[in-house]
């Protein structure tokens, strides 16, 4: 059995929808106007760049399902984000969570190189953009602690 066969639908889905959940919630945890193309730039190259690194089977067969809907990914996390603002960042968090027990279905490896790497895609969106002259915001750094604690690994 392939890995993507351990996963239901809905949770292939979540899996391959939250590196842009991930990113897109860094982005409004300190909005910068004049950064949000940079932000942008590595939400769409960094999946790619990232997953090359990360030597894991269940990574590389999300991002060749990832790629080819990179807009279409995107553009859903920004209905979400335009319907529920104030809702946003938990619904992030509710995602790593489910995400988290799915990957319970695949060996530990894949499940740790998948969060690490979602993880990774968010850190590099932070760094995209300085705010306040720091590569990293003290609002980036608590959403990137928080969104690691909900998939159940550790920032950094």
């Amino acid at each position: 059995m392939g890995l993507k066969e351990n996963f239901t639908s809905d949770e292939w889905e979540n899996l391959i929808g939250l590196p842009y959940a991930i990113a897109t919630t860094i982005m409004f945890a300190a909005p910068n106007v004049l950064g949000i193309w940079g932000e942008t730039k590595a939400m769409m190259q960094e999946p790619a760049n990232l997953a090359a690194k990360s030597g894991s089977s269940l990574v590389g067969l999300l991002l060749a399902e990832m790629q080819p809907r990179i807009k279409e990914l995107m553009k859903k996390q920004q209905e979400i984000l335009k319907h529920d603002q104030a809702g946003y960042r938990g619904k992030t968090l509710e995602a790593c969570r489910s995400a988290a027990a799915a990957l319970s279905k695949v060996p530990a490896e894949e499940a740790l190189a998948y969060k690490t790497w979602v993880i990774a895609i968010g850190l590099k969106v932070a760094e995209a953009a300085k705010e306040h002259g720091v590569a990293v915001s003290e609002p980036e750094k608590a959403a990137i602690a928080e969104l690691s604690m909900a998939l159940g690994v550790n920032a950094g």
